[in-house]
């Protein structure tokens, strides 16, 4: 799985972008925390493998702006 955000620009909020994602995060943990008997044990299954799947898709996309800000700022003072 991988997300897909906005390309990386000069009007791209990366703080805008993964707040958002991580609020629907958290309200599927919570959900999942509250064992509402609708979800059963193998939709649970299932929605964890999601939630690990996008917070290491946030933490990637994170690592890959970081490093392209760090690659720029280096650029700029030469």
């Amino acid at each position: 799985m991988k997300l897909v955000f906005n390309e990386i620009n000069k009007n791209f909020e990366l703080g805008i972008e993964i707040t958002c994602v991580l609020g629907q995060v958290s309200t599927l943990m919570l959900a999942l925390a509250n064992k509402h008997e609708s979800i059963d044990d193998k939709e649970r299954l299932n929605a964890t493998y999601l939630l690990s799947g996008i917070l290491l898709d946030i933490a990637s996309t994170l690592d890959d702006y970081a490093l392209k800000d760090t690659k720029a700022t280096k650029e700029k003072r030469k």
